[in-house]
């Protein structure tokens, strides 16, 4: 797997007087994601001088620093903000700055650390079937030794350090040592993921069937990450740039993401009979079970 040092992490220091040129044009106009987006780094330029800046996404920013590490933010969080207080462009902007002030106060091995992360997908019983293993030999029960969040009934939400030679798992103990809210590590590991798939030029691919026609779409990355990938803006993105509405979704196993509209009944039902009668027989399975996407949020869809 590639692996560029890549970590989210909002622009530090504080903002310069001309800035009050953008506060004053957003209250004239809605800014779109592309001039959001531009306008921020535009201000952050001012306070990396020699860093190469590049706009990856559309509120996505990548910054290269001379020492070679690139950096990564994503800013759907901030214009999610932006959206309902338009007025207030000028405090979105220097709070998103400011939460890196913590940042660059870590130690250079945090810092890399940090750059490593990714979020995982894991079944539900994974969580389980771990903890037996440990409480085999052991007088007492013992829990669960790494930080993960419940997605659904189904699955969760693991934080991975992806290095050059094994996927770690954080640990609490190690989530603690970031000294950094367990929400801003969580877009980290995110972000660091958007960077890592756009690099990669992950995609949805249509499958061809005999007869010519097909709606269902597979999602192309590493055979790795794809179904991490699903809670990303990356994903996201792709999904709004091929279909119309929302869709129909299954990923039996890690590297299986398997994508319909969501009004196509027909296709709808032959991706999930295929994620049922498969997933016992995939590695890294997750789950049989078919969702409507819409927008970045699951729903399981009930036959």
């Amino acid at each position: 797997m590639k692996k560029a040092l890549l970590f989210s992490f909002a622009l530090g220091l504080g903002l310069s007087s001309s800035f009050y040129a953008i506060s004053s044009q957003s209250s004239q106009s809605v800014l779109s994601e592309q001039a959001f987006t531009k306008a921020y780094m535009k201000e952050a330029e001012k306070h990396f001088k020699g860093a190469k800046f590049k706009v990856t996404g559309d509120l996505s920013v990548e910054i290269t620093h001379s020492t070679g590490v690139t950096l990564s933010t994503n800013l759907s969080n901030a214009y999610l903000r932006y959206s309902k207080e338009q007025h207030n462009l000028e405090d979105i902007f220097a709070d998103q700055i400011n939460s890196s002030k913590s940042v660059n106060l870590l130690t250079d091995e945090s810092k890399l650390q940090l750059s490593q992360l990714r979020p995982v997908v894991k079944p539900a019983s994974y969580i389980d079937n771990i903890k037996a293993q440990i409480n085999q030999s052991s007088d007492k029960e013992v829990p669960f030794p790494f930080y993960y969040e419940q997605i659904n009934d189904e699955l969760v939400l693991l934080l991975a350090m992806d290095t050059p030679t094994s996927i770690q798992y954080v640990s609490k103990d190690k989530l603690e040592e970031f000294k950094l809210p367990v929400e801003q590590v969580k877009e980290i590991a995110i972000s660091n993921l958007d960077s890592y798939l756009a690099q990669l030029g992950a995609k949805l691919e249509r499958i061809k069937q005999k007869d010519g026609n097909s709606n269902i779409h597979m999602f192309v990355a590493d055979e790795i990450y794809e179904a991490s990938a699903i809670f990303s803006d990356y994903f996201k993105e792709q999904i709004n740039a091929t279909f119309e509405g929302p869709v129909g979704i299954v990923f039996p196993n890690r590297s299986s993401v398997l994508v319909v509209p969501l009004d196509d009944e027909a296709s709808l039902y032959q991706i999930a009979m295929l994620a049922y009668s498969e997933y016992p027989n995939l590695p890294y399975n997750l789950s049989p079970f078919a969702y409507e996407y819409n927008n970045g949020v699951l729903k399981r869809i009930q036959f």
